[in-house]
């Protein structure tokens, strides 16, 4: 199994699942690699599979739309036929880098590119790390075996004719700056012996090539466990990117019988094998039920912890932009999440922060089938990015699914958070016309059948100083305000309040009082979520440390619109404590470090959430990611940097100030090593809403319509806010969730 580029692939490059060409001039194109036949002075043993999996692949995506003279294949042994690709070449080190580099020459903007590799892999001491992308921490490159592999060279130069992850870095990072979308699926693995009976690995002992352990390291292949990185190739630019891979650093890729294709298959009976990796990612794109990456990556996870085809089966690594959507996926039906089924207990890949809490109800459907339920079940137990249901009850005649895949969705979601605003006192609705339109938009946006009571929100008193959220009526608008802020009606101040007009829609301002509300409800979540997370922590639990230090400009100036300058790590860091109220001012400069030292793999989700409601992650290169960073097993750790910023420099007035905070969730890695999606937690802040820019060009809610007037945050997120550009990030390198929380007074 490959490690080393993220090695990714596009939404589109699944175009497959409705026509892959959605515009005339874009193209799909696909090098298929499959290694079966092995140079006989190798050594190396010989493989049936990949055959068949080069086959059945041509035949899907070609069946797609992919153009035949598009889609390369490089194998051996592949029988002639309408059924079989017409072969380009044996799949030798030559024919290999020629095919990158003619698809590098003719691909572009808004083109896709396959690649797909099957055959054996193995690993050899990186000889040259300070000219890699990222060197390897364990001292060792991960390798591609192509047809015409040699011997181990002692001299440096590696494995003879061996594709070495740099190198493959290097091609598909040629035709990713092209503007093209790469999707790479590898199904191999570099360490392992060959099995007995029906399966075989595809793997290769490096020993058996001439390949030395490193020196100063001894456990054989197991002496990777100490790597930064386990399944994931690294690109120099990880966005839209997406990598499949059929096993982890650690396991073996393994190739079974496989009998029940209605199409002609290359062997007979035992010999007529496959990959179970690409077998189960061959399933999943025929049912054609996967909506996002993650959704397919779910759908083979599942597939395979039911494989029949004998014995275990390795779960695999899946990495990139996840979840995007995957072009031409239907989107007709309720919105299902792939889950799995197992003693009863229904294990769902989203959370408390996505609205599945404890004592919610959900719909089940058979895998593939959305068109009518075929049971129902409850939330036993919920953590932030997944959850059990339980009390399953199914519909009657319904076949019940006893273990394996099945797909849910949320249908009643219950409401475990509370969420309540003031309307506006009495004494603020002195104009009956105006009070007239006010209250009848309070009761569109926040009563019965508005939907706000399902998820926690309700009217308290009005004017009651201790709701969450107070409204005003002053001046023909209706104001927003926090409890710990005051009403600050002052156009262009350093704490305005969120306004909007009063018109004689209420309908309208029902729309957009309802929204702003729901997205600092939204807000306050996800704070008191990891306020709880981290206040029920064991101090002796072995989890990752989350820790945080402030430096502080000496000499300052009084006047916040002069421009900050760069940190400078030689600025004396004072450390912040979590959960506990900090002051700072403008151009305080903020670092997170996350270090994992334990034994368990994590996924960090670190947000910022301002004053106003917005939701960013602390470094926008998350969002190609997933919104999280898996921090490997004693793998270092992850720093980010943020820099204070009170004032508006494209507005050229203050920014909104108070209490803002920082959210770091270290999310244990499960059994389906799939990372959460957690970038539905992104959301605009409400400082479009203040009363000098126009909220008719703006929007509150998520989506597109940000406002074209709100500065760029945190290196490249659009909205208005009073924090600066993601400064730096240095990232390096018990399976209970922990989280922090650090709270700031931001101060002009």
């Amino acid at each position: 199994m490959m490690k080393k580029f993220l090695l990714a692939g596009t939404a589109s490059a699944l175009l497959a699942l409705a026509g892959l060409t959605s515009a005339a001039e874009a193209k799909t194109r696909m090098l298929l690699v499959g290694v079966a036949d092995y140079n006989e002075d190798s050594g190396i043993r010989d493989l049936l599979g990949p055959r068949n999996d080069v086959s059945i692949l041509w035949r899907l995506f070609k069946s797609r739309g992919v153009a035949p003279e598009d889609i390369t294949v490089l194998s051996d042994g592949v029988p002639e036929g309408a059924d079989y690709p017409v072969l380009n070449g044996a799949a030798t080190i030559g024919n290999i880098r020629a095919a990158f580099d003619k698809i590098a020459a003719e691909t572009g903007p808004d083109d896709d590119f396959i690649f797909y590799y099957s055959g054996h892999g193995t690993r050899q001491p990186d000889n040259d790390p300070a000219a890699e992308i990222e060197p390897e921490a364990d001292g060792y490159d991960q390798v591609l075996l192509p047809a015409d592999v040699g011997a181990y060279d002692p001299t440096g130069e590696g494995i003879k004719n061996a594709l070495v992850d740099d190198e493959l870095g290097q091609k598909l990072d040629a035709i990713r700056t092209k503007g093209t979308f790469v999707w790479a699926i590898i199904d191999s693995c570099h360490s392992g012996t060959v099995t007995r009976g029906d399966s075989v690995t595809r793997s290769i002992d490096p020993a058996a090539l001439g390949v030395p352990e490193k020196s100063g390291r001894a456990g054989g292949a197991s002496a990777t466990r100490g790597g930064t990185r386990k399944g994931a190739i690294v690109s120099k630019n990880e966005n839209d990117l997406v990598g499949f891979y059929a096993v982890d650093a650690f396991d073996e890729a393994i190739e079974r019988p496989f009998t029940g294709y209605s199409l002609p298959m290359v062997g007979d009976g035992k010999t007529q094998r496959m990959g179970v990796f690409t077998n189960a990612l061959h399933h999943a794109l025929t049912q054609g039920t996967a909506q996002t990456f993650a959704d397919l990556a779910r759908e083979i996870s599942a597939d395979l912890t039911t494989d029949r085809s004998g014995g275990r089966v390795p779960q695999p690594v899946f990495d990139g932009v996840l979840d995007r959507p995957v072009p031409g996926a239907s989107s007709k039906g309720p919105r299902l999440i792939t889950s799995l089924m197992a003693d009863e207990a229904i294990t769902i890949p989203q959370g408390v922060l996505h609205g599945f809490e404890l004592g919610s109800r959900v719909a089940l459907y058979a895998p593939g089938k959305s068109d009518a339920p075929i049971g129902k079940a409850e939330i036993t137990a919920a953590e932030a990015a997944s959850s059990q249901a339980g009390n399953i009850v199914w519909e009657p005649g319904a076949e019940k699914i006893a273990k394996g895949p099945i797909a849910v969705r949320l249908t009643e979601q219950a409401v475990s958070f509370r969420f309540a605003v003031s309307p506006p006192p009495q004494a603020d609705l002195t104009e009956k016309a105006q009070s007239d339109t006010v209250s009848e938009a309070i009761e569109r946006a926040f009563g019965k059948e508005s939907g706000s009571p399902e998820i926690g929100i309700a009217l308290g008193e009005a004017g009651n100083p201790d709701s969450d959220v107070l409204l005003r009526v002053q001046n023909g608008r209706l104001w927003i305000m926090r409890p710990d802020r005051p009403l600050d009606m002052t156009a262009g101040s350093f704490g305005q309040t969120p306004s909007l007009p009063i018109d004689t829609d209420p309908k309208a301002l029902a729309e957009k009082v309802k929204q702003a509300v729901w997205s600092l409800s939204r807000a306050e979540k996800l704070i008191r979520f990891a306020a709880s997370v981290g206040s029920s922590l064991d101090e002796n639990a072995d989890r990752p440390e989350i820790t945080a230090t402030i430096a502080r400009k000496g000499e300052k100036s009084a006047d916040p619109s002069i421009a900050c300058g760069k940190p400078d790590k030689t600025d004396p860091e004072k450390s912040l404590a979590a959960f506990s109220p900090q002051g700072v001012g403008n151009c305080d400069t903020v670092r997170f470090k996350i270090a994992n030292e334990t034994d368990q793999t994590y996924y960090i989700a670190a947000f910022y959430v301002d004053a106003l409601g917005g939701v960013f992650p602390l470094s926008n290169q998350d969002k190609a990611r997933g919104c999280v960073r898996t921090l490997y097993s004693g793998s270092g750790e992850v720093t980010y940097t943020i820099q204070i910023n009170t004032w508006d420099a494209k507005e050229k007035k203050p920014a909104a100030i108070g209490t803002e905070n920082a959210v770091i969730l270290a999310i244990p890695q499960d059994s389906t090593k799939i990372a959460p999606s957690m970038c539905s937690l992104i959301q605009p802040t409400l400082s479009d809403m203040r009363q000098t820019r126009s909220v008719e060009d703006t929007s509150a809610t998520r989506g597109s319509a940000q406002g074209k007037s709100l500065k760029v945050l945190l290196g490249g997120i659009t909205g208005s806010a009073t924090r600066a550009a993601s400064i730096q990030e240095d990232e390096a390198g018990g399976p209970a969730m922990s989280s922090a929380l650090f709270t700031f007074d931001v101060r002009p």
